[in-house]
């Protein structure tokens, strides 16, 4: 089969982004609009512990990514292949896009040290606006008072610090401004972008399906005074909510001083919340759901580091096709004597039911890597030691994710800053070559098709090709008719391509059964795998 024969390729392109990611924009220059849930508003009910996938599983198309071991049979029909991650690309022209007030000009007092940031970012087409809610020190004496080059002769003193929420939007994600808002009184002035003071680790959802607009906009956050407790608020404009009110004496509050994200999951029309708990002096992720965003289910342990040196600091969730994927702080606590004491990495993770989780990548899953210079504070990148992700916002064919990075270590001296970066969409890890230009071969699970739609995310370098058999479900039997020279891929842009085979159909196939795909490519990567197919269902359903 020649080269164009292998690499001819459609797609059709489909709307991935849910629940928990933050917007969606249709083509370069056009408007963006929102990736809200479709489903009605649900009635205040008891949580319930996990979502479910919907009964009819031909009810609708699937996208299966590559990281996924679910979908792939480990056993056998697997040669010279591994999972790289997708490459995570830094908006350098623009970044940072905003500093800690304190080196702005004007100097913004109230901005003496953003530390986390936990910035909560999304796109609002209702204001036309991008919107950025993050994390602050608005009082921190001793970063207040000593310029950077006075600091590497001191040792950072915690002393007098007063947390709250800061504010700042955009009209073209790039370009910010911290607006006076008039809402809280520092040194006695309103003229700040002050939310909230006395708080930590707020997020912000924007849920435009909530038929009262008064509560359009969800708010929840950590207060520290008149008594530590998780609150809620809610907004008809993002910014002036309601008096904060904490959860009932039903709901127990967890630790939550991290970044205290919220989604709507569409399986059930819930709202969860992760946050962080503390166990045998680790930080563990966890959650918590709700019908009505008021009353919380007890929050339960849903994921955790290993040991000292790599614990969940924090971790926002959003729901992207079929999966749950974790942005994970990676906190690098322990032995002093290590390079990365006390920085903070970003790593991505992935769940089919957000209580079990893995490393996209089994070795590193680093999504987001640190800049360069770490451990030189107060010199370095911006981003050099420690990174904070929100959710990504969907721009054309992009995923932006705008973090908060600092340089200096997590416990000592630290300037940060807001930065951002893209991977292009469904592009977060490949299977690809163990061993340079040696053929790659891996073998689906048992999969069951209700359409000829069956399409392939893969990149193709000069000289590379992919073709793909249709076997048994055991992988070990090809299907006559749909041999590997007889495979076809045909494209339709923005790297998906259609996956057929000459005069055969997988429509005439017994539909009772089940059927595999050895996928053998050479110098190409392959991303995901969508369409009218869905795979054979686990031997058990876990409780």
């Amino acid at each position: 089969m020649s080269d164009e024969t292998r690499t001819r390729r459609t797609v059709t392109r489909r709307g991935v982004l849910r629940s928990g990611v933050a917007v969606t924009a249709l083509g370069a220059g056009s408007a963006l609009a929102a990736a809200g849930p479709s489903s009605a508003r649900p009635q205040a009910a008891a949580p319930t512990a996990a979502g479910a996938p919907p009964a009819d599983p031909t009810s609708r198309s699937h996208k299966y990514f590559a990281f996924d071991t679910g979908l792939w049979n480990g056993h056998r029909g697997m040669e010279n292949c591994r999972i790289g991650m997708g490459g995570f690309v830094k908006d350098d022209d623009h970044n940072p896009l905003f500093r800690e007030g304190i080196f702005e000009n004007p100097r913004l007092p109230w901005e003496p040290r953003f530390d986390n940031g936990y910035p909560n970012v999304f796109w609002d087409p209702e204001h036309k606006k991008f919107r950025c809610y993050y994390t602050l020190f608005l009082r921190d004496p001793a970063s207040l008072d000593t310029p950077p080059d006075q600091r590497r002769t001191r040792d950072y003193v915690i002393a007098d610090r007063e947390t709250g929420c800061c504010y700042a939007e955009s009209t073209d994600g790039v370009n910010w401004t911290k607006p006076a808002l008039g809402l809280v009184s520092f040194d006695g002035s309103k003229n700040n972008n002050i939310l909230y003071e006395h708080v930590q680790g707020t997020s912000v959802l924007y849920d435009p399906e909530d038929p009262d607009p008064a509560r359009r906009y969800k708010l929840i956050t950590l207060r520290e005074a008149g008594g530590t407790s998780l609150c809620v608020a809610f907004s008809s404009d993002g910014i002036h909510f309601t008096e904060l009110k904490p959860w009932p004496a039903n709901s127990p509050s967890p630790g939550a001083d991290c970044h205290n994200l919220v989604f709507r999951d569409s399986r059930t029309d819930e709202y969860v919340l992760i946050t962080r708990l503390w166990d045998s002096n680790i930080r563990v992720s966890a959650m918590s759901r709700s019908a009505d965003f008021i009353n919380w289910s007890k929050p339960v342990e849903v994921h955790r580091g290993n040991g000292f040196d790599s614990q969940i600091y924090s971790m926002p969730v959003f729901a992207y096709g079929d999966l749950y994927l974790g942005l994970a702080s990676l906190y690098r606590d322990g032995d002093t004597a290590l390079p990365h004491h006390d920085t903070v990495d970003l790593a991505l993770q992935w769940s089919g039911n957000l209580t079990e989780w893995n490393n996209v990548e089994p070795g590193d899953s680093t999504f987001i890597p640190h800049g360069e210079g770490m451990g030189k504070y107060p010199r370095g990148d911006f981003d050099s030691s420690v990174i904070f992700s929100s959710v990504p916002v969907e721009i054309d064919d992009k995923l932006y994710f705008y973090y908060m990075g600092g340089k200096g270590r997590h416990t000592g001296w630290r300037e940060s800053a807001l930065g951002r970066g893209y991977i292009e969409k469904d592009k977060f890890a490949c299977y690809e070559s163990r061993t340079g230009n040696k053929p790659t071969s891996i073998t689906t699970q048992g999969l069951n098709f209700f359409g000829d739609d069956v399409e392939l995310l893969v990149d193709i370098d000069d000289c590379g090709w992919v073709e793909v058999d249709l076997m048994n479900q055991g992988g070990t039997v090809v299907q006559r008719g749909f041999e590997a020279d007889n495979s076809t891929l045909r494209d339709v842009g923005h790297g998906w391509r259609r996956l057929t085979w000459h005069d055969s159909s997988v429509m005439d196939l017994d539909r009772g059964s089940f059927y595999a795909l050895r996928i053998t490519m050479r110098k190409a990567r392959l991303w995901a795998i969508q369409g009218d197919l869905y795979v054979r269902p686990l031997k058990y359903t876990k409780p």
